[in-house]
């Protein structure tokens, strides 16, 4: 494997030459471009991983900087762009394919069709219902993730769902009842993360 970029570089210190390439290899699809996509997407990039498809259909808002992947100057452009902007700025040799658009059952089918890693990373529990019953019959690996607002307890957790299909999150919390905050957010996205590099490197 050829080492690329200066985060590549930077990897080898790490990572050996079969890990790379296999984290390299996999591209990893991202439904939704908020706190647990556009997170989960910059620690992946920042861990080896190379190819993503990330779909959103939102702009960034004031709102979105206490915990997403975004800055001030960048309120009002698309989430995906955004995003992949801010991923090029990590490795500029990443493959990235950005969609704005909303995700039903059938822009699904098409737009993660040559993804080998489904995140869920949605903010709505119709999305969320969507997804699940779209993606856990599915073979590939699925990450879903539900209750991550507020701050303290309950704890965060991880629940294998099916051999390849994994949730994480406190599974209690809503947004509508408590507000969503930077530390309780990025861990759930941590754990997507750490989910799908476990998948790709083994335990």
């Amino acid at each position: 494997m050829t080492d690329t970029s200066s985060l590549q570089k930077g990897l080898s210190r790490y990572l050996t030459t079969e890990q790379r390439a296999r984290l390299a290899s996999v591209t990893v699809g991202i439904a939704g471009c908020g706190g647990l996509g556009s997170n989960c997407a910059f620690m992946l990039a920042r861990s080896g991983v190379r190819k993503f498809v990330i779909v959103d259909y939102d702009t960034v808002d004031f709102s979105n900087l206490n915990r997403q992947f975004f800055f001030e100057d960048q309120v009002g452009g698309a989430k995906v762009d955004v995003c992949k902007s801010n991923l090029l700025r990590i490795d500029s040799t990443l493959d990235i394919a950005v969609h704005n658009k909303r995700i039903t059952p059938e822009t699904a089918e098409q737009l993660f069709a040559e993804c080998d890693i489904i995140i869920e990373a949605l903010d709505s529990v119709d999305g969320k219902k969507m997804m699940a019953e779209k993606y856990l019959p599915d073979p590939r690996l699925y990450v879903s993730a539900s209750g991550m607002a507020g701050w303290g307890e309950p704890y965060m957790q991880k629940r294998q769902i099916r051999d390849d299909a994994v949730l994480v999150g406190d599974f209690t919390t809503d947004i509508a009842d408590h507000p969503p905050m930077a530390p309780k957010v990025l861990m759930a996205a941590a754990m997507q993360a750490d989910v799908v590099l476990t998948h790709i490197l083994g335990k």
